[in-house]
């Protein structure tokens, strides 16, 4: 007795409290070491060349030890209870980090702008119910889109834009009643959009895709009903057919004999070979209604040449400069365009890695819309089907049936110059070197100053970016995309495929709109910024803007001479690419570690 009144005394807890208390404080530890571990993954997954995580050590494992990470935001700040990652724009490398689904009270999850490759884990939502912001945006991700996104019911923000991504958008996602701010811009989705609960969201949250329809993109089109309607035209013109034979068969004899008898009337003065048929070519008959009369009529019907005939003339005369392929043949090379060959998507269309029969291996460019891309269509053909040279893409090939337009490239199996400096993994990124940027900056100029002053076409690119300089094997660069350029002169004879493309008498500022990309590209080359290298251009030349690849390489006096040239590209109106080109050469030369080719064919300076 006096135990109970004891305990009542002092509130001693009963039994079953002190249980709970002690379930409560394991689940509390649980918690929190699977947030440690989540971190932990993060970090020991990712190159991280910015040494952002370098504040992440886990060393002392004390309450609230995690809150103190670059990045890192907690519940607050006496446990380790991770509420937010945001890590964008931190140069980060390497695939999805699995482990970050142990941070299972995480509400804001940001890795936009890095280069974080795979798909996204389709258990996503499951471990992390609680997520009310996700940014994956700007990155290298690919696959589908997880319809299990759907289950983040307190989901305000999703952004996958600027991504690979393939397949359609989960239907599902119309269950997102919360979401305010999406976009799956830039990607390679197809098919019709869910409807979300705010309708609001602009075209562009969708733009740059393969094929999406619906709402505020352009309406799906139902299959059914097309073939409902090509049946029923079938159907309307077999009428239309039996009803005009009727007509003639039973109201016009009189028109139809005569007609039948001047046609078969034997012609004059023309001896028939034997075995050779020459029809005659009726007259044209002008019928009066009030009494059926025939005219002859002399002179001919002037007809109108339509853009489409222009444009298949033009194809034509070029098939003597590059081969025109079947669609048979292309379907055949790429497995009939299977998304397993796809190797690159932009604004125009899908580039796939083809295999022939053979075994030349090529790429082929499928146009997403032919009616959008006519002119760049007809500028490519123009102009690599005409201009040769070492670093300019070949074209081999082109094809156009049932409005698909495609055309075919040399394979170039070291891909673009923006994918070696801002996509590769940090171990294939130290290859490019400075002695290999400093080559390909060459042949770059090279080819550009060659375009400007060739006897044939003489070109501006109006596009140069490190996305549209391709390496081959031996990293030699090759200039592509070539659908926003102008022929300022055309000195070869031939005409050109329309004269909106041709420029006489230009002034040379498209020239010099190549000499200010130019002075960018070599600004990207010396700093690996992808975003804003004009940063290193205005705020001269430092270490701390000099690529982290580059720096102690011995090239220091290099660098520096080749950012004057940038300087000058950018800055000076009257840099040609002639001089640059020149000035490049020099330096070059006066390294003499790279043996530099004098090509005498075909316009090498």
């Amino acid at each position: 007795m006096q135990n109970i009144l004891r305990m009542k005394k002092y509130n001693v807890p009963c039994p079953c409290m002190l249980m709970l208390i002690i379930l409560a404080r394991l689940t509390t530890s649980n918690a929190v070491e699977s947030d440690i571990s989540c971190l932990r993954s993060i970090k020991e997954h990712l190159e991280d060349p910015l040494q952002t995580l370098s504040t992440w050590k886990f060393d002392n494992i004390s309450e609230g030890f995690v809150c103190g990470f670059t990045g890192v935001r907690c519940w607050n700040d006496q446990e380790n209870r991770v509420l937010a990652i945001q890590l964008a724009n931190m140069r980060l490398r390497g695939p999805f980090p699995m482990g970050i689904s142990n941070c299972t009270s995480m509400q804001v999850l940001n890795l936009s702008g890095n280069y974080l490759s795979g798909s996204i884990p389709s258990n996503l939502a499951n471990n992390l119910p609680y997520i009310v912001s996700l940014d994956l945006s700007n990155n290298n991700l690919s696959g589908s889109i997880p319809s299990r996104i759907a289950n983040w019911s307190f989901m305000s923000v999703l952004m996958l834009d600027k991504n690979h991504l393939t397949g359609q958008i989960p239907q599902e996602l119309s269950k997102l009643t919360r979401l305010w701010k999406f976009s799956v811009a830039n990607n390679r989705l197809s098919g019709p959009l869910p409807i979300l609960s705010d309708a609001t969201f602009p075209a562009e949250s969708y733009a740059n895709n393969l094929e999406l329809c619906g709402d505020p993109l352009d309406a799906c089109i139902d299959e059914d009903l097309v073939g409902l309607f090509l049946s029923g035209f079938e159907v309307g013109c077999s009428l239309f057919t039996i009803l005009t034979m009727f007509f003639m068969l039973f109201f016009s004899p009189r028109l139809i004999i005569r007609n039948m008898v001047s046609y078969f009337k034997p012609m004059k003065k023309i001896k028939r070979k034997k075995h050779c048929l020459i029809p005659r070519i009726p007259q044209i008959l002008v019928v009066d209604v009030a009494g059926i009369k025939k005219k002859k009529v002399n002179s001919p019907i002037p007809l109108s040449i339509t853009c489409n005939d222009m444009f298949n003339t033009k194809l034509t005369s070029m098939e003597k400069f590059i081969r025109r392929l079947s669609l048979a043949e292309l379907k055949m090379a790429t497995n009939n365009f299977d998304n397993k060959n796809a190797i690159g998507y932009g604004n125009m269309g899908i580039m796939y890695k083809a295999m022939f029969p053979n075994s030349l291996l090529l790429a082929i460019k499928r146009l997403h819309r032919f009616d959008g891309f006519v002119k760049d269509f007809l500028l490519e053909i123009e102009i690599l089907g005409r201009l040769r040279h070492t670093n300019l893409v070949p074209l081999l090939g082109f094809c156009h049936e049932r409005k698909k337009s495609f055309l075919v490239y040399k394979y170039m199996c070291n891909g673009t110059l923006h994918q070696w400096l801002h996509c590769r993994p940090q171990v294939e990124a130290k290859k490019m070197d400075w002695v290999l940027r400093y080559k390909i900056a060459v042949g770059i100029a090279r080819g550009l100053s060659w375009l400007h002053n060739n006897n044939v076409l003489r070109v501006a690119h109006l596009k140069i970016t490190s996305k549209c300089i391709l390496l081959d094997d031996k990293f030699e660069p090759k200039i592509s995309n070539f659908g926003n350029s102008i022929i300022l002169m055309n000195t070869s004879g031939i005409p050109s495929s329309d004269c909106n493309f041709l420029v006489p008498n230009a002034n040379p500022s498209p020239y010099k709109e190549d000499v200010y990309s130019f002075g960018m590209l070599l600004l990207e080359l010396i700093t690996g910024m992808r975003n804003n290298p004009l940063t290193a251009y205005r705020c001269g030349l430092d270490v701390c803007v000099i690529d982290e690849y580059l720096v102690g390489q011995g090239f220091d006096e290099e660098i520096y001479k080749t950012h004057k040239i940038a300087e000058s590209c950018i800055r000076d109106e009257a840099t040609t690419m002639l001089q640059v080109y020149q000035a490049m050469q020099a330096i070059e030369i006066s390294r003499n570690e790279i043996t530099v080719d004098v090509e005498d064919n075909e316009g090498d300076f």
